[in-house]
Formats: C-alpha cells, structure tokens, sequence
C-alpha cells in the first residue's frame, strides 16, 4: 500500500475531489518562465485579484465561520456524546447531531444563532459511532493487496462511512460488518506537492530552497505565544531537521528545527518572520496582511498563494471548497477547486491557504501538501498548533487579538450586531472589551457580556460562564443599538487594541 496511515477522515460535506497529486516538493525543479500579468497597479490589494463572485461568497461566510467556531469549541468542552459534525451549507450552519441536545450545546446553539443562521439536523450515527465503524474497516482498508481501496471517510452529516477507491469496478476486500451504512465511492487519489526573492522579515508566499535543491513554499511567519520566538511554518516533506533553508537568491533563512512527517507539517527556525503574504505574481509586491488564523469547515471557501502557481496564473487560486477533513494520523483537509482549474502546482508545497476578510486582509487556514487537478489537500493551521504548541500567526500589526463585527440585522432606527474576538496571546481570564462609537449610537439591548456606555464609549466585561478565553480561542457577545450601522473601532482586550 502507498498510504499506510489511512484510517478515517473528522468530516465531510458532499463534493468530489477530481484528479490528485503531489505538490512536488524535494528535488522540485526551477519555475518555468513567468507567464503571469504584468505587476500589479500600486494599491492593488488581494481583493482586486478575486473574482467578484467568489469574493463575494468569501467574505458572506465570515458569520458562519464565527458562529460555527462558537459551536466547535462548545462540543470539544463536553464528552462526544450525538455530535456527528458542523459544516457552512449555503446561508447557514449546520449542526448535525443524533438524538436530542444537551444543554450546553443547546445554549451555544443560541448564542450562535444571534451571530448566523443555524439549523440543528439529525444524523442517523453519532460520531463516535462512525469512528468505531471506521476503525473496525481501516485495517482491511490497509491490507488491500489489490490498493484500489485507499481510505475511509466519515460523513459529516452522520449518514455513514465512505471508502474511497480508484475505480468502482475493481475487485474489493470484503469488508466487516459494522452495522453503519457503507459506501463505495470513486474519487482520484491526492498526491504530495512541493516568491523568488524575499527579504527579512520573511513572508508568506516566498519561494525557498533548502541545502538539498528542494524547493517549496513559505506558508505563514509564526511565532511561540510563551516566547515570542520565531519561525516560519511550511510542509514538513519539504525537508529534514536541520535542512539549511534560503530565499529564491540564496539568503540564509534559518534552520529547520521541527517536522511532523505524519501531518507534513515543519517549522524553520528565523530571527524575523513576517505578519504579510504575497498573493500577486512571482515578481510583483503585491501582498496581504495576515491578521490571525481561523477553524476550517465543510463548505468554506478559501484561498491559497503557493510560488509556482503564482508564476503560472499571476493570482491566488480560489474558490477552494473545504470538504473532508481526516481524522487520522495524517489529518488531512481535502478541498475542491469549484472551476474545475488546477488547485496547485509543483513547488507550492508549505505555501499559505488562508480565508479572506471584507478588508482584503487574510487568516491563515492552512498550508498546502498535495493536489491532482481541481482537487486539493492541505493541512489545517489548527493542526499545526497541536503539533508545536501554542503557536500564532505573527500578524501585519503588533495585536494579540482580532475582532469580528457582524450586523446579523438592521432597520429604519436601528441595528443589532455580533462581536467575536479571537485570542492569540496567553489565556485570558476575565476580560474586558472597548470601543467607541463613531456617532450617536446607543445601546438598548445586549446578550453574552455585561455593557456599560458612557458618551460614545462601551465596555463589555465577561460573565461567569464566559471569563476565560483561552489562546487560540474566542467569546461572542452582541448587542441593539439605536442610530446607523457603522462598524466602530478600533476595539480594545484589557486595554490592548486589537485588529
């Protein structure tokens, strides 16, 4: 068998992956001659480089992503229980569970539901059912001398396990019965994948070398929350502990001093990395600023700025639809390219996938492994963090805290709005946030937080059941407010401005 990890996959929204293979990486050969646009125009930003649809859809499920963060982070508080999975379906968020729900998962339901709509569906399995099912097919699944079968994946929806095969008229193993609905589907197989001349701080985007000749992509400048320390984070088969990695002219970068092979995942150790990503051409300045990082769901849409694709294309590829995500020892996130246009290219192995802000600044989601054609596979930021510790974007700002301000509605006098704010500094416990209206806005009503205004300016302090958010996480609270929807800001966290 080529993939001897396969077991099974967390979740999955309906979608087909076509044509996959490896982002080449070790020994990956030069870039061929630029055939990308011109540079862009000075104050071209990544939204010009979106095609409006797509950006449009993007930047519509900021929402959904927040409220289904809220619903993750409620579920993983508490034991598995009938939780199947969360995906972004359309407008909304959906919760698939089995059986009825507990009653913290009903009340972060609520909370959720005054940021996004959210519809709770029933699953015919719970998690842990599929889980047990996928583990008892896996060793079969591995053993297959015919390799037709290559891995088992769970449904997101929790209607069953699938097992995914070259061809569906190839000869099978028999598989054990489970008692858990089983389907054989048909998808190509995802194969690994591996800006020219960087300078300190170093940025994502960035062609980079190591003593070997391999070429690959930098993904996202990281720093340890604990230390402050530096390093850039790319694909772990990229390169060994200990490679010597350079830029695209051959300036030191640093070390690599960690890799998870399993998660191709590595960390080169620097003395600067940078808070910003090129998603221009290979020759352009044309970049965008990274301002923290963001869970990843079946349905979300996503970007990704890898150093060959963009010699070839001159643009980030997207429009990447999220639709498994493995739980295996891989953990694998497989994504589709809905166009049907190439996802990556040789050499954009480690380079940065990211979701896009209605601000044209990013979050990091990920950093790319492998593709075949529109297909696409990738390794999710938040897997990164349980591979190296408590490590964070390092950002366009100096801020440990980012804020999401959605108006979920509006009217003739008024308006009412969600705030989420995401932690990349140490737990907080207690906290406080600020801001200043722009006008005359009042606050009248208010959910999840405790509000104070004063003039123009507003406190919100915590709640008992709310006071800690850990690094990495995030707390949402909202409010009414009488006179016109304008996003205030900037908005503090114990004092501290955030992004």
């Amino acid at each position: 068998m080529k993939r001897t990890w396969k077991v099974t996959s967390r979740v999955l929204a309906a979608g087909v992956l076509a044509g996959a293979t490896a982002l080449a990486g070790p020994g990956a050969a030069p870039a061929p001659a630029q055939a990308a646009p011109a540079p862009g125009a000075e104050g071209t930003t990544i939204l010009d480089l979106i095609p409006g649809g797509t950006r449009d859809r993007m930047v519509a499920q900021v929402p959904l992503v927040d409220a289904a963060t809220g619903l993750r982070a409620a579920v993983k508080r508490g034991p598995a229980r009938g939780y199947a999975g969360i995906g972004l379906v359309g407008d909304h968020v959906t919760l698939w569970w089995k059986g009825g729900l507990p009653a913290d998962v009903a009340s972060a339901v609520a909370v959720a539901r005054r940021i996004a709509p959210v519809e709770v569906a029933k699953a015919t399995y719970a998690r842990t059912e599929l889980a047990a099912a996928a583990a008892r097919v896996a060793p079969v699944v591995d053993g297959d001398a015919g390799d037709s079968a290559y891995d088992v994946r769970l449904r997101t929806d929790g209607s069953g396990i699938e097992i995914a095969v070259d061809d569906a008229d190839a000869a099978l193993p028999k598989l054990p019965a489970t008692g858990v609905r089983t389907t054989i589907v048909e998808r190509d197989r995802l194969v690994p994948r591996s800006r020219e001349d960087d300078s300190a701080p170093w940025n994502g985007g960035a062609r980079i070398w190591n003593d070997s000749g391999a070429g690959c992509t930098v993904g996202f400048g990281v720093r340890e929350v604990a230390t402050g320390t530096n390093h850039l984070l790319s694909a772990g088969h990229c390169g060994s502990v200990g490679s010597q990695w350079s830029d695209g002219q051959g300036e030191p970068i640093g070390v690599q001093t960690h890799k998870n092979t399993d998660h191709d995942t590595m960390l080169i150790g620097t003395a600067s990395a940078g808070g910003w990503l090129y998603v221009g051409g290979s020759n352009d300045e044309v970049k965008a600023r990274v301002v923290g990082w963001t869970e990843v769901f079946p349905g979300q849409l996503l970007c990704q700025s890898g150093a060959t694709s963009a010699w070839e294309i001159g643009v980030p590829v997207c429009n990447l639809e999220v639709q498994f995500h493995y739980d295996d020892r891989e953990d694998l996130v497989e994504a589709t390219q809905l166009d049907g246009d190439e996802s990556a290219r040789s050499g954009d192995s480690g380079g940065p996938v990211y979701a896009v802000n209605a601000n044209g600044t990013v979050l990091a989601a990920g950093t790319t492994t492998r593709s075949a054609g529109p297909g696409f596979g990738f390794q999710d930021f938040a897997t990164a963090r349980d591979d190296f510790g408590d490590i964070v974007p390092v950002t366009g700002t100096a801020a440990t805290c980012r804020v999401s301000f959605t108006v979920v509605n509006s009217w003739g006098t008024g308006y009412e709005a969600a705030v989420t704010v995401y932690n990349d500094g140490p737990q907080v416990t207690g906290w406080n946030v600020g801001w200043t209206f722009g006008g005359s806005q009042v606050v009248q009503g208010h959910w999840n937080g405790v509000f104070q205004q004063t003039g123009a300016t507003v406190t919100v302090s915590n709640e008992n059941h709310n006071a800690t958010i850990a690094s990495g996480g995030s707390v949402s609270f909202g409010f009414t407010a009488d006179g016109p929807a304008t996003n205030p800001a900037p908005f503090t966290l114990n004092g501290a401005t955030c992004s």
